[in-house]
């Protein structure tokens, strides 16, 4: 069985500056496998509807990814080629955000002060840049996981002897840059995760925690302390929550959010392959 679990805090910057929380995050949890995503839409003046960005990315990743793993036989196809349904599916997710922001911006017009913030912006912007967002995506299934990241933020393994490490992060983020969904350019900046190993939990998170902590070895012990609580998802929520308030007040001052997905009970043994690119 899996379960999972998702929190976002408003950062402590945006809450003093009055502006909205732009990180989005979700969960799905089937009898086989499991979805997690977060989102994080960027904060620069161009971006102004990022909010919106950021929650369809969720939205329509958890769905695409969830008909992938809703196929009879796809765990067939995709343990026989992994590479190629990996790059399917940053495809369609590009796809899929693009289309569903063009619906979005159709049935919302924008408003004077939307006009005003485009004019100050620089004037024309294509309808993507507007509601540019990160996506990372997370999977737990019998037999295999994956991950999908696309700009800055965290993708973090526990495996099935509790070790905690981040498989592959976005190598194309740097300062106050980070890979868009919105960049015309971005299917070249995708970075994925497989492995037929077993592993008991995968989590996903927006850079606003990453930035709150002094280093990678204490964003992991973090993490060891999270998985120390997994099963209790009452205790694991208020601690989030808390904690996430904090970090917020005390480091980055950013939204935070986090995604997770786990096993519970017995993990299925394999003699498998680990795949990144």
């Amino acid at each position: 069985m899996f379960r999972g679990l998702h929190t976002t805090v408003t950062g402590d910057s945006h809450i003093r500056k009055g502006i909205v929380c732009q990180d989005s995050a979700g969960v799905y949890v089937a009898d086989s496998f499991a979805i997690a995503v977060a989102a994080d839409g960027h904060g620069s003046a161009k971006h102004f509807r990022s909010d919106a960005g950021s929650r369809i990315a969720v939205k329509i990743t958890i769905e695409l990814l969830k008909n992938y793993m809703s196929r009879a036989d796809f765990r067939e196809q995709f343990r026989a080629h992994p590479e190629f349904i990996l790059s399917q599916m940053e495809k369609q997710i590009l796809m899929k955000w693009r289309e569903a922001v063009e619906e979005y911006h159709l049935e919302n017009p924008l408003t004077e002060e939307e006009e005003e913030k485009q004019k100050a912006a620089g004037g024309n912007i294509r309808t993507a840049v507007i509601y540019g967002s990160t996506v990372l995506a997370a999977v737990i299934a019998d037999g295999f996981a994956f991950g999908l990241v696309l700009g800055d933020g965290g993708f973090v393994v526990l495996d099935s002897a509790d070790r905690l490490f981040i498989p592959v992060e976005d190598k194309n983020s740097h300062a106050n840059y980070t890979s868009s969904l919105c960049n015309t350019d971005a299917i070249h900046f995708f970075e994925h995760w497989y492995t037929e190993e077993p592993v008991r939990a995968l989590f996903v998170s927006t850079d606003g925690l990453f930035k709150s902590f002094a280093s990678e070895e204490d964003f992991l012990k973090n993490h060891g302390l999270l998985a120390q609580m997994l099963g209790d998802e009452e205790r694991m929520e208020k601690s989030l929550r808390r904690n996430f308030e904090k970090r917020t007040r005390e480091g980055s001052g950013d939204d935070i959010s986090i995604a997770f997905v786990y096993r519970t009970g017995g993990e299925q043994r394999n003699e498998g392959n680990t795949y990144q690119s």
